[in-house]
């Protein structure tokens, strides 16, 4: 008869995020977790109880219009704003092509660009679309490619910010 041995406590849980950031991004690996999803569907408590908390965090935040649609989270209406689905389904865009959560937030907010930054990328951009290698590989439907191509694409359609003469 072997006498079982001590069995190891249950792992401690996350640290609850203090911003709004950083629920939106617990939110999202928590969605994306299929055990912590069936409990929380299935009515674990201790889900219900994360799951609001992580809610509220977002609901308190500079913007919280924006860290709802990086949770992708609705709106608490039977109507949807048609202007948060599209920042819901822009950050879903955005993150399946490898561009990283603070793009996407800056994307979402318009931060504004430097005429130097806009410059400076769109040479880049004709630089690389004159590369008929490159040209070949974003085209064939090149992982990093296509990632560059989104990251040049979204600082060529942020404003620019005005510049304070000196």
């Amino acid at each position: 008869m072997t006498i079982p041995g001590p069995t190891a406590p249950p792992p401690a849980p996350p640290q609850m995020p203090t911003n709004a950031a950083d629920a939106a991004t617990r939110l999202n690996e928590l969605k994306s977790d299929a055990g912590w999803r069936d409990r929380y569907l299935g009515g674990g408590i201790t889900e219900q109880r994360e799951i609001t908390a992580l809610q509220e965090i977002i609901n308190k935040g500079d913007n919280p219009d924006v860290d709802k649609a990086m949770a992708g989270l609705l709106d608490d209406a039977p109507v949807q704003r048609s202007g948060h689905m599209q920042m819901i389904g822009v950050a879903q865009m955005l993150r399946e092509a490898g561009v990283r959560d603070e793009v996407i937030r800056e994307t979402l907010t318009g931060k504004a660009v430097t005429q130097a930054e806009y410059d400076a990328v769109a040479r880049l951009k004709a630089e690389r679309l004159r590369d008929h290698a490159w040209t070949k590989e974003f085209l064939a439907g090149n992982g990093e490619h296509k990632r560059a191509m989104t990251l040049m694409n979204i600082v060529l359609s942020s404003p620019i910010k005005k510049e304070v003469a000196a």
